[in-house]
């Protein structure tokens, strides 16, 4: 399968980009194939307002809207890279709230991170609240995977955060979980961002499924691209 191949039916899909990246060395916790297929799809800006100050119905359907989007573009990819001759295995968008209860500790879930993939593959860095960061839509989107052994060019990963001095995320962060600090591949989360205190945070909002949000709608890159 070919990479317009891939483009194409990714955009038949609704993923507003897409990338590959190398599995080597192997990225913790994935599988066991060369390479990986990282998947975003962007939220609707209009579901964004309001989230500073608190998580909104409209902003947890729209993260349910794309996370059901994720996985049925990453199910398709994986079907016809199948189709192909090729290996493929979907890490879902997310960690479903009927599987809450086998996650003892949300820090140390025991899935695969796929802003990992999306690091490796250039699609953007890791921002002060250890959100993915895309240069065209900032935080405003989400993500999942795809590996396989097909034959496809990397991209360029990118190595260091590039949000500069702006804290915007870290300053609105009702936890108090972003430390200003600048990410690098590799660092620690824990010498960027307070997971426990986050943690703490969302549980206030069981009835939304545990979101937050306010980092990402604060995040410059995310307010510019909204337009776009």
């Amino acid at each position: 399968m070919t990479t317009p191949e891939i483009g194409l039916l990714l955009d038949d899909h609704g993923i507003a980009f897409w990338g590959v990246a190398a599995n080597e060395p192997r990225m913790t916790l994935s599988p066991d194939l060369p390479r990986a297929i990282s998947l975003a799809a962007r939220h609707d800006p209009a579901a964004m307002a309001g989230v500073d100050v608190q998580p909104t119905p409209a902003y947890y359907a729209d993260y349910k809207r794309l996370n059901a989007l994720l996985d049925e573009a990453s199910a398709a990819l994986a079907a016809a890279l199948r189709a192909a001759g090729h290996a493929a295995e979907v890490v879902p968008a997310t960690v479903y709230e009927d599987q809450y209860d086998a996650v003892e500790d949300w820090g140390d879930a025991g899935v695969f991170a796929h802003k990992t993939a999306a690091t490796r593959a250039g699609l953007g860095w890791i921002g002060k609240t250890a959100l993915f960061v895309s240069p065209r839509f900032g935080p405003w989107a989400r993500l999942a995977t795809v590996f396989t052994d097909a034959d496809l060019a990397p991209g360029v990963p990118i190595l260091e955060g590039r949000c500069g001095a702006c804290r915007a995320c870290v300053d609105v962060c009702p936890a108090g979980a972003g430390r200003d600090v600048t990410w690098r591949a590799g660092m620690p989360r824990d010498d960027l961002f307070e997971e426990k205190a986050c943690e703490a945070h969302t549980e206030l909002y069981d009835d939304l499924g545990g979101v937050c949000g306010s980092c990402l709608a604060v995040c410059p890159y995310g307010i510019a691209g909204a337009g776009s």
